[in-house]
């Protein structure tokens, strides 16, 4: 694949390596036997929306069939001190430290601090090793950072809006038994 997109580059119809990604096989296929066929105009709204989807701050957990984001009712806070975030316990286990809000597994992340993160995937494993505790946006019980994390013996919260109520440095406590 990367040989016929380096094709492609060369031959003007493509504009950057990772624009073959934008495409599906049956195009690529069309496009190696009809050089007028546009890749461009494909890979450019798709490449858009790709980015707009990078840069999302939320992940909806449910859509209805109008494309409206429907959230849960907000947890009662009569009996919440101000400044707690209310989320859904996911490891056992509390503690306490400065948070690391990230986006990628490839940012820096220093040992001992919480690692704070919309979602996390395999390629994120390694970052629990170090960290104190973990804070997610998205995902129940059986999401691959609340296994994680219950793995490496870490208290876990999930349903915190990571990347707009928790700042990397804040000192935070995360309680994953309640």
């Amino acid at each position: 694949v990367l040989h016929v997109e380096k094709e492609l580059i060369d031959a003007n119809r493509l504009a950057h390596r990772g624009d073959i990604f934008h495409l599906d096989l049956e195009e690529v296929d069309k496009a190696l036997v009809d050089d007028t066929f546009d890749l461009m105009q494909l890979v450019r709204p798709r490449m858009m929306a790709h980015q707009r989807a990078v840069k999302a701050t939320e992940c909806p957990l449910l859509i209805d069939s109008r494309c409206r984001i429907l959230r849960p009712d907000p947890p009662n806070r009569d009996d919440v001190e101000e400044g707690t975030l209310l989320g859904t316990a996911v490891s056992p286990g509390t503690a306490m430290g400065r948070v690391r809000v990230m986006r990628s597994p490839d940012e820096r992340f220093e040992s001992g601090e919480i690692l704070a993160a919309t979602v996390t995937s395999p390629a994120w494993t390694p970052l629990f090793s170090g960290a104190s505790a973990v804070v997610l946006q998205i995902g129940g019980a059986l999401q691959h950072g609340a296994l994680c994390a219950r793995e490496y013996g870490l208290p876990a919260v999930s349903n915190i809006d990571v990347h707009n109520v928790l700042k990397t440095g804040m000192l935070v406590e995360v309680n994953g038994n309640t």
